[in-house]
């Protein structure tokens, strides 16, 4: 922990493979969890602190783990696909967006405690989403001509956190959030004109562009009894903005990382098993460019970038994490959990979501922590997110021949994960 040069080589790597890789995550574009302890139950961490990336979700929880140091990778292979029928302009067809099938995700957690009562964190991690790469021409999307279409977006979080035990069984925790986001777009030049954007020529095809922002995570945990904690948890809203494409999203290119925020329950029957619930609330209908709908491009004041202007037209969802632990053996404890979000795709809104196929809503995990001794511990999970398809209906506006899109989204994610006290 001395060595401070080891602590920002580790954070450079894992900001390096971060922003060359990410896709689609189960809620929306959110991962359902962020540590491989907390994936192996569903992604559950705001009442349960297992290891020192339980400030990504609720920084209260780090004065209760000790001095952690937490690496994990995941392993993660979606699978999208996206369907145009009944268009009269003759764009019909089945379209396959896995041109790049497989990601790795890492992310890194450590705590330190100063003293009884204060204790402080770093975490580094990322949320995937809207990563499309099409292996061929959506003719409705390029008109004919330039690239294939689709869209890559990445967000890479660095947090310092510190929580204080203000009683012996109640914390209050803040994580001051940098968020990196990383967004590119090709293939869509049958946007790229005056009839349908505010910024012809900062559409498609520009290439990188870079967003920074802060924000802050707040969390408060309790432990009510032995058996019960409880814990709540509110991130703020991050501003964002991709110069490049102040042509595509609303309001010349802002592209805000949604507020989330959550309640978590744990209980423990027994001194071997630990059951755990949170409930959260993701506001992709408060970010103008996820949320506002498509419409008809050629309304006045709909056009891709404009002030108020259409979107991806994605609500708010309600995201619900069940997960169960049991101590096997005195060196193994197993997991598993289940996660649910809603729909935040409507289905008259599928069309321009093809380039961001987020559909699915129910994910079940397996997963395991083995000690290897009484400070390192190694961990696994894996998951599957349920093949989920949203159909359009009057999806495809008539000045693009109507129709409509149908998209679909599975998902298989691995994960590993080794932890040390120190």
């Amino acid at each position: 922990m001395n060595n401070n040069s080891t602590l920002k080589t580790t954070i450079l790597l894992f900001s390096m493979l971060t922003f060359t890789q990410m896709a689609n995550a189960t809620n929306g574009y959110f991962m359902s969890g962020y540590s491989v302890k907390s994936q192996g139950m569903g992604g559950v961490a705001i009442a349960l602190p297992q290891d020192a990336l339980v400030a990504a979700t609720n920084p209260a929880g780090i004065v209760f783990i000790g001095n952690r140091i937490d690496l994990g990778l995941d392993y993660f292979k979606p699978d999208r696909t996206a369907q145009v029928v009944g268009n009269s302009y003759g764009g019909n067809g089945n379209f396959d967006a896995n041109g790049r099938g497989s990601f790795l995700i890492p992310n890194f957690g450590v705590t330190k405690q100063i003293n009884n009562v204060v204790g402080v964190g770093l975490s580094v991690y990322a949320n995937g989403g809207m990563n499309t790469t099409y292996t061929s021409q959506i003719p409705l999307f390029s008109g004919g001509q330039g690239s294939n279409a689709g869209v890559n977006l990445q967000q890479l979080f660095i947090a310092p956190s510190i929580a204080w035990k203000f009683t012996p069984q109640q914390s209050l925790g803040i994580s001051i959030i940098y968020a990196q986001q990383k967004f590119s777009a090709t293939g869509l030049q049958a946007f790229d004109n005056a009839n349908y954007t505010s910024s012809p020529g900062n559409v498609t095809d520009r290439g990188a562009s870079i967003s920074n922002g802060f924000g802050a995570n707040i969390g408060w945990l309790a432990k009510l009894s032995e058996q019960w904690n409880i814990g709540l948890h509110y991130q703020t809203r991050i501003h964002g903005s991709f110069n490049e494409y102040s042509g595509l999203f609303a309001n010349n290119g802002t592209f805000d990382i949604p507020a989330n925020y959550g309640l978590g329950l744990s209980f423990e029957p027994t001194n071997k098993t630990t059951i755990a619930l949170d409930i959260q609330r993701i506001e992709y209908g408060n970010s103008s460019s996820i949320a506002n709908p498509l419409s008809n491009l050629t309304q006045l004041g709909s056009k891709l970038g404009s002030n108020g202007g259409a979107g991806f037209g994605w609500q708010s969802i309600n995201t619900y994490k069940l997960g169960v632990a049991y101590q096997l053996l005195p060196s193994l404890t197993v997991r598993t959990g289940f996660n649910y979000n809603n729909q935040p795709i409507p289905n008259s809104q599928t069309f321009f979501n093809i380039l961001a196929p987020g559909t699915v809503q129910k994910e079940l995990s397996l997963g395991f922590t083995y000690n290897l001794n009484k400070t390192i511990d190694f961990s696994g999970f894996y998951s599957h997110a349920l093949n989920q398809t949203v159909y359009g209906s009057n999806s495809i506006p008539s000045g693009f021949g109507g129709g409509e899109a149908n998209i679909r989204l599975s998902e298989d994610y691995y994960g590993l994960g080794i932890g040390m006290k120190y």
